[in-house]
């Protein structure tokens, strides 16, 4: 059986799929809870760290690949950049730059084993994922702590800068909401208005052709996971920022949440097809289904069953399209 015409576009079929999150919202309200602009502010705010790993990730996937260390390289870039600050004595923008580029090289040594060294981009980040969860809790031993042990502030609410990029802005939006937001539209315009772009997605969609074409495929998967590895150190950095800690179990499954919401947004595994707009859909859609489902007072593990389900059935209708 296959979908009718109007439903096969993945925008259509994104779109409808978080309408039916936001009309089960409206029904399953919580006793207006879910009309109260707070709400939506809140999980903008959620969102940020898990939206930058996604664009990420969905930049990875367009080329062809996919990333399994973004979380792990999350909580190193991040136990790099509170460790800086609190133990270093650094300034937020130097140890900002720092966990950022942390994360870049992270993504380049995925992108080197992927590309050069032609390992399945599966057994790569798996095995960079291990790498980068191992050394976020080695850092700790540089700043003479135990190892695996929490950079915290001596404030509660921790430095200023932390405390601005947790915070909200212009009509009670949040920073971290809006930088997310800012990133998703500069990724939108890489991949759709420039020549790297077009590239990724011509690698992605046989890499054999674009080979053939003059495309430099090995320059641009590298570019693809370098730039995952830059959005992991900013992620990083609003994630610490948030969290109010250096934390090196931070970003654990973070990597499954990033694959979930590129799919369920309807950006092709196989590379090629989708884009950065799709993953941003797809990422509200999760986020909603879990405010949806906490305003209801759905346990926990329940709420890890839907999610698990709602993945299932992106999968199968990626299948059927094909």
């Amino acid at each position: 059986m296959t979908l009718p015409a109007w439903l096969r576009p993945a925008p259509v079929r994104a779109l409808l799929a978080l309408a039916a999150v936001l009309l089960l919202g409206c029904i399953a309200n919580a006793g207006g809870a879910f009309f109260h602009a707070a709400t939506h502010f809140g999980l903008l705010d959620a969102v940020g760290s898990a939206g930058i790993l996604a664009i990420g990730q969905c930049l990875v996937i367009l080329g062809g690949g996919i990333d399994l260390s973004v979380g792990s390289v999350l909580a190193f870039s991040g136990m790099a950049f509170a460790g800086l600050m609190l133990e270093g004595g650094w300034v937020w923008p130097l140890a900002a730059a720092a966990a950022i580029a942390a994360g870049t090289a992270c993504g380049l040594l995925n992108g080197v084993l992927v590309a050069r060294a032609r390992i399945q981009p599966f057994l790569a980040t798996l095995a960079t994922m291990v790498i980068a969860r191992g050394l976020a809790r080695w850092l700790p031993e540089l700043a003479g702590k135990d190892a695996n042990s929490k950079f915290l502030p001596v404030e509660v609410s921790g430095p200023q800068a932390w405390q601005w990029l947790a915070g909200k802005s212009w009509l009670g939006l949040p920073n971290t909401g809006l930088l997310f937001l800012l990133v998703a539209a500069a990724a939108t315009l890489f991949v759709k208005r420039t020549v790297a772009g077009r590239h990724l997605l011509a690698v992605g969609g046989n890499e054999e052709a674009a080979r053939l074409a003059g495309i430099a495929v090995v320059r641009t998967k590298l570019l693809a996971y370098g730039l995952c590895g830059a959005c992991s150190g900013l992620a990083a950095v609003c994630w610490v920022a948030r969290d109010v800690q250096g934390n090196p179990a931070a970003g654990a499954m973070f990597e499954l949440d990033a694959i979930a919401a590129v799919v369920i947004g309807g950006t092709s595994l196989q590379g090629g097809r989708g884009g950065i707009g799709l993953a941003v859909i797809g990422l509200f859609t999760l986020a909603y289904i879990d405010k949806v489902l906490s305003l209801n007072a759905v346990p926990d593990h329940w709420r890890l069953v839907v999610r698990g389900v709602i993945i299932l059935a992106a999968v199968l209708l990626q299948e059927r399209r094909r």
